[in-house]
C-alpha cells in the first residue's frame, strides 16, 4: 500500500518513518481482515450449508477486489494518519468508498456465473458487513489504540519558528502518535517561550529525563541554533549509545509538514540535497508516461469538447479557450491552454482590468460554468497540448505567470529552483492549501514545490495522482 509522500526521499528520520509505516500497515491489515470476515459472514448468511465451498469458489476473485478496495480507501485519504479521525467527514468518505467498490464489484461479476451462490447478493452483503466492520475497527483504533500503539516520545532541543510549528502540529494532531516530553532551551530571553503552553522547558535533557523517568525517549529533534551548545552536544553523544534517534529540526520539519523550511535555503544546502544527476532515468521514463497519458486525455477532450464548449458559450460571452504566458522548465516562456472559466472584462479576452493579479478564493470573476469546470478540474484538460509539446508534465509545480515569477524572485532568490523540472498539470503544493493568492502564500507554496523537486520519484507521483483523483471525484478542485 502506498505511504504518505512526506516520508519518502532522503530518509534520515529512521525511527520516525518506521513508526509511521507500522501504523499505516496496522490500519491496512485491520481493513483487510474486516473485509475478509465480512465476506465469510455474508456467505454464511446467504447459504450456511455450502459456506465452505462457496468461500473457496469466491476467495480468489474477492481478494482481488479487496485490493481494489484498499486503493479506493487510500484515495479517500483514510491511510493518512493525520486525517483518520472519528468524524462524520471521515465516515462519509468511508461510505462513499464502499459504494464505489460495490459498483466496481457488480461490473466485475456481471458476466461470471457461480454454481453455489449468487455473487451479486454476496457482494452487497460483503459491502455492508465488511465496510461496517471497517467503520467499527477504525472507531476503536482512533479512540483507544492510536495514542497507545507505537507512541513516540520525543524531546525538542532549541526553540525556533520551525520547532514551534512542529510542536503545534503534534499538539493539533495526536493521531500522529507523538508525545513531547519537554523542550530544551537555555536562552531565557527567547521570545518563543511564551508560545509553548503546556510544554515543560528545561536547560538540559537530564532534567526532562528525570521528570519522565517512566517514559522511554525515542527521538530528539535538535535545532541548528543549538549546534554551539557544547553541553547539549555531549548529552546527545551519550544518547547515541542508548539507541535514541537524533535528527536535525530541518529534516524532521520536512518529514512532518511536507515542506522544505526556508531556514535551510542556501547554495551549499541545495548542492548537497538536490541530486539531479540521480533522477535522469526517472525523468526520461516520465516523459514517455506523459505522452501516453496525454493521448488518452486528447481522446477525452474530443468526446467532451462539444458539451463543454456549448455550456461556456451559453453562460458568458467570449472564447471557449483561454491561453496565457507561463514560465516553464529552465525559465522558458510558453503559452498554457485552458477552458475559459472567468468573465471577459478586458479587450484582450482576460478577466483583468488593472494588470496581472492572483486568483482569489471565491473569485467573483469566475462564471457559473467556470466554477463547475474548476471543481471537476475539467478546465485543465486542454493542457494535454502543452504536455504533447513537451512544455508540461502530468505532475510537477504548477506554472506561474512571468510577472509573478519576477516579483517572487525578488523576495526569494532561490525561486528558480522550482524550474529545474517541467511544470505539472497537478502537483504536491496544489493538494496542500486552498489558494495561493498573496506573496506570502506563494512563498509558502515554493516550500512545497521544492519538496517535490527534491524528493520526486515514482511512488510520490503515484500518491499525487491518487490524491488528485480524490479531488476530482469529490469535485473539490479550485
Amino acid at each position: 500500500m502506498v505511504l504518505d509522500p512526506r516520508f519518502h526521499g532522503n530518509d534520515r528520520c529512521n525511527y520516525f518513518i518506521m513508526t509511521y509505516r507500522v501504523r499505516q500497515f496496522i490500519l491496512l491489515l485491520g481493513d483487510l481482515g474486516c473485509l475478509y470476515f465480512g465476506l465469510r459472514l455474508a456467505i454464511f448468511l446467504r447459504n450456511p450449508i455450502v459456506a465452505i465451498k462457496t468461500l473457496n469458489d469466491l476467495i480468489q476473485p474477492m481478494f482481488g477486489l479487496f485490493f481494489i478496495a484498499l486503493i479506493i480507501i487510500y484515495i479517500a485519504g483514510a491511510y493518512d494518519i493525520t486525517r483518520t479521525k472519528n468524524s462524520w467527514n471521515f465516515y462519509q468518505r468511508l461510505i462513499a468508498s464502499s459504494l464505489i467498490w460495490m459498483i466496481i464489484g457488480i461490473a466485475f461479476f456481471y458476466f461470471r456465473n457461480y454454481q453455489y451462490t449468487t455473487p451479486k447478493t454476496i457482494l452487497a452483503l460483503t459491502t455492508f458487513l465488511g465496510f461496517g466492520l471497517i467503520g467499527i475497527w477504525r472507531f476503536l483504533h482512533n479512540q483507544f489504540l492510536s495514542n497507545v500503539i507505537h507512541k513516540t516520545n520525543l524531546i525538542i532541543a532549541g526553540l525556533t519558528k520551525e520547532t514551534l510549528e512542529i510542536i503545534q502540529i503534534i499538539q493539533k494532531t495526536p493521531e500522529l502518535g507523538y508525545q513531547i516530553l519537554g523542550v530544551v532551551e537555555t536562552d531565557h530571553a527567547n521570545s518563543l517561550l511564551s508560545l509553548t503552553p503546556g510544554i515543560s522547558i528545561s536547560e538540559n535533557i537530564n532534567n526532562i529525563r528525570e521528570k519522565h523517568s517512566n517514559d522511554q525517549i525515542h527521538l530528539i529533534v535538535v535545532s541548528r541554533a543549538q549546534n554551539s551548545n557544547q553541553n547539549l552536544m555531549k548529552e546527545l553523544y551519550h544518547d547515541l549509545f542508548k539507541q535514541i534517534e537524533v535528527v536535525e529540526e530541518t529534516d524532521f520539519f520536512e518529514k512532518i509538514t511536507g515542506r522544505i523550511p526556508p531556514i535551510t535555503f542556501s547554495e551549499s544546502w541545495f548542492l548537497t540535497n538536490f541530486h539531479e544527476q540521480q533522477k535522469k532515468v526517472y525523468d526520461r521514463i516520465k516523459i514517455l508516461i506523459d505522452y501516453i497519458v496525454s493521448v488518452f486525455m486528447s481522446l477525452f477532450f474530443v468526446i467532451t469538447f462539444p458539451f463543454i464548449a456549448i455550456l461556456i458559450k451559453i453562460n458568458s460571452r467570449g472564447s471557449v479557450f483561454y491561453k496565457q504566458e507561463r514560465v516553464g522548465k529552465n525559465g522558458k516562456i510558453f503559452k498554457i491552454y485552458k477552458y475559459r472559466t472567468m468573465q471577459v472584462l478586458n479587450k484582450n479576452g482576460s478577466a483583468e482590468t488593472g494588470g496581472p493579479q492572483w486568483a482569489e478564493e471565491k473569485d467573483a470573476r469566475v462564471t457559473g460554468v467556470g466554477k463547475l469546470l474548476r471543481r471537476a478540474r475539467l478546465d485543465e484538460v486542454p493542457q494535454f497540448i502543452n504536455i504533447l509539446r513537451g512544455e508540461m508534465s502530468l505532475i510537477g509545480p504548477r506554472p506561474e505567470r512571468p510577472e509573478f515569477v519576477a516579483q517572487l524572485k525578488e523576495k526569494m532568490p532561490f525561486y528558480d529552483l522550482r524550474h529545474l523540472v517541467k511544470p505539472g498539470l497537478t502537483g504536491w503544493a496544489q493538494l496542500q492549501e486552498s489558494y495561493y493568492g498573496t506573496m506570502e502564500e506563494n512563498l509558502r507554496k515554493l516550500e512545497y514545490d521544492l519538496f517535490y523537486v527534491k524528493n520526486r520519484n515514482w511512488l510520490l507521483d503515484l500518491i499525487i495522482s491518487l490524491r488528485t483523483i480524490n479531488v476530482v471525484l469529490k469535485m473539490a478542485g479550485r
